[in-house]
């Protein structure tokens, strides 16, 4: 019903687009809802019923979007998988869901069991060609189950996040009042569409919103800034990381051309401007990038203030999303009208926030999951009554914006059961020039039986005073927030999540394993996780 309405709506106007080869080719949203019907009756055709799951694996494109709305017209189940998924993360997903047909591509194939019928992406004109745009009719209900959503992980078994027609578009209804957007606004599709916050904010809302989706067939910066110009994008949905990418692209463009001392006076005057005028400040930066960002979307992980100020300098506001994708996935937002800094926003339209005694924040509303996949205890252990457990420990102010302090898993208790948030000391070793990221973990202590602070410091230059660096951070820190122990990851980058999280659980991992082999100083292990040594070719390629 929600894609039919937009259909209505803004039928001949571009949907989707894409360039696969020298020509953009086009879908308007008459198309797209045409073509999904097309997809859902061939699944008819090949026997998938209501309730049925169909994978969906592939990189952002149309004809994922097809193939996904095709599957929930004809009442099926999606389940999206990221395309870079370990093969045995993926045989553990298809034993869990036993899906009835797979849509893969060419970029993932070769790990699907050949006994599940399967179409690629990329074929899928030339598979749903001449047939119905009308499926054949069945009655979806508002708690039937729209898709599976299983959360990256490298170990154990998958949990796959069930979320319900209902969870989904009462979120995208909330969203689409909180964020700003139009038929005249452009988004580049850069997130994962297997991931809740690019699928919520990048396709749900750009469709309800009217909006132009480009999808790119590059990752490569030179690639997106091109994308950037020749579509006049205007808005942009990035996690942290891509933002601070981005960012250090520029200054290290600055710096190649002996601008340096220009850029810093440029932003100590452009917080005194108004945004018009700090855009033609900055002027040569909007031309590479288009000329028409009007925002950015930031959501996945912490957004630290400096790098928001940084992009708000240059005339461009950051909105800030939190949620999870058990929310499906938005919980809370900012707006352009009013920031307040370091908060993540108040809560959207709908839903309810409440701090647990334990500081941890709960979260209730009609876009909460009804569970996770065939996993009875974990959905127990998810939930305080109707209140689903984020895991973020967090406070609310007077006027209802809420502050983030970190992950519960990651606090640190001290043995005289003080509280120590990684994030307020990673945040200022984050800030040190000489140190590229610094992860703070709690190292257990048997001689106390608590956990002291222990930082893993990722830096430029190896020759760098790192004790010197944590000394000058330690007369920064409460007492019992200081640094005891230290570590230099020698890897190019931290293991991360597909959304570029740092898996802090395979950094602690990796200490323990360093101090139990009493072998202080020796190479950190690859970011990977891995054993074995990396081939340096396969490194640079990567």
């Amino acid at each position: 019903e929600l894609l039919e309405e937009s259909a209505k709506g803004h039928g001949p106007n571009p949907a989707l687009q894409i360039k696969p080869t020298l020509r953009y080719r086009v879908w308007t949203y008459a198309d797209l809802w045409h073509q999904s019907g097309q997809v859902a009756s061939y699944l008819q055709e090949m026997g998938v019923r209501k309730g049925d799951r169909v994978l969906l694996w592939g990189p952002n494109m149309p004809q994922w979007v097809l193939a996904f709305f095709g599957a929930l017209r004809a009442g099926a189940i999606a389940v999206p998988l990221d395309v870079r998924s370990a093969p045995d993360f993926v045989t553990r997903v298809l034993e869990s869901t036993e899906p009835r047909l797979a849509f893969i591509s060419r970029f993932t194939s070769q790990s699907v069991n050949g006994d599940i019928p399967s179409v690629h992406l990329e074929e899928l004109d030339q598979a749903v060609a001449g047939l119905s745009p009308d499926p054949a009719e069945l009655t979806v209900e508002p708690d039937d189950l729209a898709e599976i959503m299983f959360t990256s992980g490298t170990t154990g078994e998958p949990k796959g996040v069930m979320l319900t027609h209902r969870n989904i578009v009462s979120n995208v209804q909330a969203a689409a009042r909180a964020f700003p957007g139009g038929a005249s606004d452009r988004l580049l599709s850069l997130l994962p569409l297997s991931h809740m916050f690019e699928q919520t904010g990048g396709l749900l809302v750009a469709l309800v919103l009217g909006c132009r989706i480009v999808y790119p067939t590059s990752r490569q910066p030179s690639f997106i800034f091109k994308a950037l110009r020749e579509n006049h994008i205007s808005i942009l949905l990035l996690v942290p990381q891509a933002l601070q990418l981005f960012m250090n692209g520029i200054e290290r463009e600055v710096e190649e051309k002996g601008k340096t001392g220009l850029w810093r006076t440029l932003h100590r005057i452009a917080p005194r401007l108004p945004l018009a005028a700090r855009r033609r400040l900055f002027g040569t930066v909007h031309r590479r990038m288009g000329g028409n960002i009007r925002y950015f979307l930031s959501g996945g992980a912490y957004l630290d203030p400096n790098l928001s100020q940084k992009w708000e300098n240059l005339g461009i506001p950051i909105l800030q999303a939190y949620g999870a994708t058990e929310a499906a996935p938005g919980i809370t937002s900012t707006s352009l009208g009013r920031k307040v800094t370091g908060s993540v926003g108040r809560v959207l339209s709908g839903q309810e926030i409440r701090i647990a005694e334990d500081g941890e924040v709960l979260t209730r509303g009609p876009n909460v999951t009804p569970g996770y996949w065939q996993n009875e205890e974990a959905t127990t252990a998810a939930f305080d009554g109707e209140w689903y457990r984020t895991g973020d420990l967090g406070y609310m102010d007077d006027a209802g914006y809420l502050f983030l302090k970190g992950r519960k898993k990651d606090l640190i208790v001290l043995a005289n059961g003080q509280n120590v948030y990684p994030e307020d000391i990673e945040n200022l070793l984050n800030a040190h020039p000489a140190i590229k990221e610094g992860v703070v973990v709690g190292l257990p202590d048997e001689r106390s039986g608590g956990e002291t602070v222990h930082a893993v410091l990722l830096v430029e230059d190896p020759t760098v005073p790192v004790k010197e660096i944590v000394d000058t951070i330690n007369v920064k820190l409460a007492d019992h927030q200081r640094i005891a122990s230290h570590a230099i990851w020698h890897e190019e980058d931290f293991p991360r999540t597909h959304t570029l999280k740092v898996r802090k659980g395979v950094v602690l991992d990796h200490q323990k394993a360093t101090l139990a082999q009493d072998t202080e100083g020796a190479p950190a292990e690859p970011a990977t996780g891995a054993s074995a040594p990396v081939d340096p070719l396969v490194r640079i390629i990567a």
